[in-house]
């Protein structure tokens, strides 16, 4: 099908932040929590993810709770630090655009599809990551997660899609992903879903389609 408008994830799609086990990430909750006088030593990966926010708003209210933490702010200094520390990553080296990512948004913007970028990071580091690589001029439209309010709102909640939906406009769109909840999100947005299914990982969903790796993408949204 070709497609008017295709919308991106961000992490694992075009961007490769997932070296290292993320541990980049893991460590700069860490130090957010030790600023407010928490010790993490004792706190896995799911607990350290959970105040991050990426099982939800209500986790992190709950964990939040549970270390005498006021949530909103613990997550806006979470957001602030992994922020930094994903930049630290990118101005290192540490992380490259995916093979065929580049390629693939340079040829659909040349020929007028409307491109954008739904992210379950902090927007900062969406924006931060967009400059570094000079890509805003291919997206009409990018966003991450706002605020902690905002939270409640990512995916697979389908309120960021339908944002994107009223900007791009230009039907029939397409979103890509590398989550269930990516695919979840686009289905109740009533977008067409892309996996991007590097691992050849099992899922309980069913996508529009499935490829590999990056490079797989241009037969299927042009």
């Amino acid at each position: 099908m070709e497609y008017g408008s295709v919308i991106f994830d961000m992490d694992g799609v075009i961007l490769n932040s997932l070296v290292g086990n993320e541990d980049w990430k893991f460590d700069a909750v860490r130090e957010a929590l030790g600023d407010k006088g928490v010790d993490p030593g004792e706190m896995d990966r799911n607990d350290l993810g959970a105040i991050m926010g990426d099982q939800g708003y209500k986790e992190v209210v709950r964990r939040s709770a549970e270390h005498g933490l006021d949530p909103g702010e613990i997550w806006r200094h979470v957001a602030f630090k992994t922020t930094e520390a994903r930049v630290e990553q990118i101005e290192k080296g540490n992380f490259e655009i995916y093979d065929g990512a580049r390629e693939v948004i340079e040829l659909l913007h040349s020929e007028d599809v409307e491109l954008g970028i739904i992210s379950n990071a902090p927007e900062k580091a969406v924006e931060a990551t967009m400059e570094f690589y000079d890509m805003r001029k291919y997206f009409k439209f990018y966003a991450g997660v706002r605020n902690f309010e905002d939270l409640q709102a990512r995916k697979p909640n389908p309120n960021h899609l339908e944002l994107a939906k009223a900007e791009l406009k230009r039907d029939p769109m397409v979103y890509i992903g590398d989550a269930e909840s990516d695919v979840i999100a686009a289905q109740r947005a009533d977008l067409d879903s892309v996996w991007v299914n590097r691992n050849d990982s099992d899922a309980d969903v069913r996508p529009d389609h499935e490829i590999r790796d990056m490079k797989g993408l241009e037969d299927i949204v042009r």
